[in-house]
């Protein structure tokens, strides 16, 4: 539904793969091994940002982009979503680890 061609290439799995390959295990990396929350929030931050501002572009665009625009704020919210599976990753394992000890 959300795709996006360039040229003949569909961009959407790549998308989709970018966001399992880098913003889950990265995300995974911040939550784990960083002390302060606001640099565990820091992915959350941006794509939060990223996709109000693709919002606030689809209010203001006319003509076609603002279309463009939605199709990013889609993608940024799956972005989002991926950070949000990798924080219950980082949760379940957290209440694992304390049931244990």
């Amino acid at each position: 539904m959300f795709d996006v061609w360039v040229g003949d290439v569909n961009i959407a799995p790549f998308l989709w793969l970018f966001a399992l390959i880098v913003i889950l295990p990265l995300q995974l990396l911040l939550c784990f091994k960083a002390k302060n929350k606001l640099v565990r929030l820091l992915p959350v931050i941006i794509f939060s940002v990223l996709a109000v501002a693709a919002i606030i572009a689809v209010a203001v665009s006319i003509d076609w982009s603002a279309m463009f625009y939605l199709i990013f704020a889609v993608y940024f919210v799956v972005m989002l979503l991926f950070c949000g599976v990798a924080w219950m990753i980082w949760f379940i394992v957290k209440k694992i680890k304390t049931k244990k000890s």
